[in-house]
């Protein structure tokens, strides 16, 4: 017993020296469950980089290898980090020549449908066919050829979401010059129509979807919620700021009236798009309900328009029409961001595609929500404005508000309604649900991702689903699905004589 203990106490002291020295050392020296400061450093620098990565767009750095915690690189990536630092960078350029190779396909994509719809005759929107091309497409050619596409367009698809609401902003932006010549008390009636009408049909369209999931008992499975895009870094604003100084600086130095000072229009528009864009995602959210970022940048462009209309020696509405020509004088910054419409929506039907199996399973909420939307937007404006009383042309051109423009026209035509007037009021519905439309869903409960897609999208158009999936874009897929369902289904309504002449006989 008494060698025992001497033989304990003299190795007592053996036992506790690695541990002193343990305090001293690296500690990875010791475990491979806990990082070193230098694996520390790295882990920082990578989080720091895919934080970067993120908000441009672009897939995270991936390890071929993780630590035990899940988070560190283990001590033996320190070895390949010079090789890791040179991979990171190949895949940056690798990322951006996808999202560069990716825009440019889908750009001559919706070029070649449109000159084919164009030959054809068909006046079906040209980018909505593609859309559905798209989706047919990546089913026909398999999952796994699919996953192919799906993973060459990502960053593609990431950029188009990051930025969505840039797309749809100007003809909000020249909304002035569409209500020009109506009267203080007839636009008066409209805005009561429409506020009340987005009000309406918004609530309807969602309460109907989660109704007729009810009835037909479709099994309803969360859907995951997509990561909200990364707020914007203050590199954007710098660059951004400087465009739109140093085209200033140069149409005031050209002179009044010059062609360079024209010219100049393009890049001080469109930096005052984005600069309104990255100021309307700045706006804190309690006062989003108030001025959600879609408004901010259509106030912002529209100030920057006439701004730089002072500085070149114009009027307010020659400056508008500078800032989207529609191709009656030079390219402007609302030319160049409606040219790339198209194939926005192209893309979509890659989100569509993405979810196809819960668009499969709730079909029938989808085709019948969207169907009855339809119904109750033309019905209950034509009631409206019988009324307040509303003039007969104008009360005809509100009647397809909740369709997008390019179904609009056509419908208007039918009811024999004034173009300008219909086009306007597509407008303004599409900014009454895009400020007003989500806190509005939020505040009676209505949280359901379907619902609220469907019934944005329907309501509001197009920018109702940028205003929506711009903090929501796992609704994406159904807001596409839903202002192209609409847009369709009121073409066959307004087009069926007992559903147009109804109408007509409404209003008068």
């Amino acid at each position: 017993m008494q060698l025992g203990v001497k033989l304990e106490s003299c190795a007592r002291p053996q036992l506790h020296k690695p541990a002193r020295r343990s305090r001293m050392l690296p500690i990875a020296a010791l475990s491979g469950d806990v990082p070193s400061d230098a694996h520390r450093r790295k882990a920082e620098a990578r989080a720091w980089i895919n934080a970067w990565r993120a908000r441009t767009g672009l897939a995270p750095m991936t390890s071929s290898s993780v630590s035990i915690t899940g988070i560190l690189p283990p001590p033996s990536a320190a070895a390949s980090s010079s090789a890791g630092a040179t991979g990171g960078f190949g895949s940056d350029i690798g990322e951006y020549v996808k999202l560069l190779t990716g825009l440019g396909t889908l750009y001559a994509l919706d070029m070649a449908i449109k000159k084919a719809f164009t030959s054809a005759h068909i006046t079906f929107p040209s980018a909505l066919g593609g859309m559905f091309g798209v989706v047919a497409l990546l089913l026909a050619v398999g999952e796994s050829t699919a996953s192919k596409f799906l993973a060459f367009y990502t960053p593609t698809l990431n950029w188009i979401a990051k930025w969505l609401p840039l797309f749809y902003v100007a003809s909000l932006v020249t909304l002035p010059l569409a209500l020009k010549g109506i009267a203080g008390s007839e636009l008066l009636k409209i805005m009561v129509i429409l506020g009340a009408g987005m009000a309406a049909t918004l609530l309807f369209t969602a309460q109907v979807t989660v109704f007729i999931r009810e009835v037909v008992r479709t099994e309803n499975k969360e859907i995951a919620k997509a990561k909200p895009a990364s707020p914007f870094l203050p590199s954007h604003f710098a660059a951004w700021g400087a465009v739109a100084a140093a085209s200033l600086a140069v149409t005031a130095v050209s002179g009044a009236g010059s062609s360079l000072g024209a010219q100049m229009a393009l890049p001080f528009g469109l930096a005052a798009t984005v600069g309104g864009y990255l100021l309307g995602n700045a706006v804190p959210k309690n006062l989003q309900g108030l001025l959600h970022p879609v408004v901010v940048t259509a106030i912002v462009a529209n100030a920057g328009a006439a701004l730089h209309g002072v500085v070149y020696g114009v009027g307010y509405d020659t400056s508008l029409k500078m800032y989207y020509s529609k191709g009656q004088g030079l390219l402007g910054a609302g030319d160049f961001l409606m040219a790339f419409l198209g194939c926005v929506i192209v893309s979509f039907g890659f989100r569509i595609y993405q979810q196809r199996e819960t668009l499969r399973r709730h079909a029938p909420e989808i085709l019948g929500a969207t169907f009855l939307s339809a119904l109750f937007s033309f019905y209950s404006t034509a009631f409206a404005a019988k009324l307040l009383a509303l003039n007969s042309d104008l009360a005809r051109a509100l009647i397809p508000r909740s369709v997008t423009v390019a179904l609009a026209l056509p419908i208007a035509t039918q009811l024999d309604a004034p173009l300008s007037i219909t086009a306007a009021a597509v407008l303004l519905q599409g900014l009454l649900g895009a400020n007003f439309g989500p806190n509005l869903m939020t505040a009676v409960g209505i949280k359901d991702t379907i619902a609220r897609g469907l019934a944005a999208a329907g309501t509001a158009g197009g920018l109702g689903t940028a205003s929506l999936t711009s903090k929501e874009p796992e609704a994406l897929p159904f807001c596409a699905l839903s202002y192209s369902l609409v847009g369709i289904l009121s073409t066959f309504l307004a087009a069926t004589p007992i559903v147009r002449n109804s109408l007509i006989a409404i209003v008068g």
